[in-house]
């Protein structure tokens, strides 16, 4: 959608000053930036205001099947807006191993608010659907679209609430409704180094008889503090999938243990390029 905003502002702008000016284009070419940009503005707010009407018409208390189609697609061309925008630069290796057939849950680092912005626009055909902290759904417009994406929300403080939110993913994915994402840390990294695991969430792959995919990414913290200043370059690799027979007769920490090194020897591979 990026693209066609920047052809469609091209195209409505030359067209806006030719028509105005009789088409004399060496002395009103200085009008054609200015007209771009407006007319990439008010393209801008067309899309913010179509899913701005569209979080306000979801009906909370709805049972959600499965992630809507629809606000997937609006979710993953905000995405692209939003670092094309921002100036983020989003490098990836090894998607092609995500599975094509059956559910999955996929786990990475976590290292800012923008990390699942980051999935959804790296993978815009993935019915996938995030294990959040409970305080995001606090938020209006963004628990609309959470909702209507199947995200569950968990308390990280209560091992009893957590428990339900775990039950719940085993059960979407048994049912074949959607795949789980979920940040084993359970918060964001302020170090950058990767942390301890909840090794309880890798229940959720053993229970539900699910592969695991297993990413990491990188730099995504600095996309606060450089946006609208400079560009940042963020990555985004998927490592390899653990399949449910390598998963089956292993406790969560032995499962979480592996996890862990896969993702720290993925982390400092980058760290050395």
């Amino acid at each position: 959608m990026v693209y066609i905003f920047l052809t469609l502002s091209l195209i409505g702008s030359v067209l806006f000053i030719g028509f105005r000016n009789g088409f004399l284009f060496p002395a009103v070419l200085w009008q054609i930036p200015l007209a771009f940009i407006v007319f990439f503005l008010i393209l801008l707010l067309l899309f913010l205001l179509i899913l701005f009407l569209s979080c306000v018409m979801v009906d909370m208390r709805k049972r959600v099947k499965r992630p809507s189609r629809y606000f997937l697609f609006l979710l993953n061309q905000f995405s692209r807006l939003a670092f094309f925008l921002g100036g983020v630069r989003l490098h990836t290796e090894g998607l092609d191993k995500v599975p094509t057939e059956g559910r999955f849950m996929m786990v990475a680092n976590h290292l800012s608010i923008f990390d699942p912005v980051l999935f959804y626009s790296a993978f815009p055909n993935l019915e996938l659907s995030f294990i959040a902290k409970k305080e995001s759904f606090s938020f209006y417009l963004v628990s609309q679209v959470m909702h209507q994406l199947l995200c569950l929300p968990i308390d990280r403080e209560n091992d009893r609430e957590a428990l339900k939110s775990i039950i719940k993913a085993i059960q979407l994915l048994k049912e074949d409704r959607t795949s789980i994402f979920v940040f084993p840390e359970g918060y964001t990294s302020k170090t950058g180094q990767l942390q301890p695991f909840r090794n309880g969430t890798f229940k959720i792959a053993q229970k539900a008889g699910v592969p695991i995919v297993v990413c990491t990414i990188g730099n995504t913290e600095s996309i606060r503090k450089n946006m609208f200043r400079r560009h940042t370059d963020v990555y985004l690799s998927v490592h390899t999938v653990i399949s449910y027979e390598e998963l089956a007769d292993k406790t969560t920490i032995e499962v979480g243990d592996h996890i862990h090194a896969i993702m720290e020897a993925g982390i400092a591979a980058r760290n050395r390029k």
